[in-house]
């Protein structure tokens, strides 16, 4: 079951992939509520994705180990970083920019 953590379709969409048993997929899913709330007022649009649940997504975006973070075309996994998936949504932003 896919669960959308809020969604906004002016925003780049993030596609969240975790486990329910995955110990660094918790921190990991409370950097990015706080990094929403904090920055960017509760606008991400975040998709998050069990990949025990969902495998149709997961074997679309070729997951193969959790946490993973896809953000446009950047994606991030395992040892993720704050400054990574800030710097992944602000790339998301720019990406989208059609000129």
């Amino acid at each position: 079951m896919n669960t959308t953590m809020y969604e906004n379709q002016e925003y780049p969409k993030i596609l969240f992939f975790s486990s329910e048993h995955c110990a660094p997929c918790q921190p990991v899913e409370e950097m990015l509520k706080r990094i929403n709330i904090s920055m960017f007022g509760k606008k991400l649009n975040i998709e998050k994705i069990d990949i025990e649940k969902n495998h149709t997504k997961t074997r679309q975006h070729n997951i193969t180990s959790v946490p993973t973070i896809i953000v446009a075309d950047k994606r991030l996994t395992v040892n993720i970083q704050e400054e990574e998936i800030v710097d992944a949504i602000l790339y998301g932003f720019i990406s989208s920019v059609k000129i």
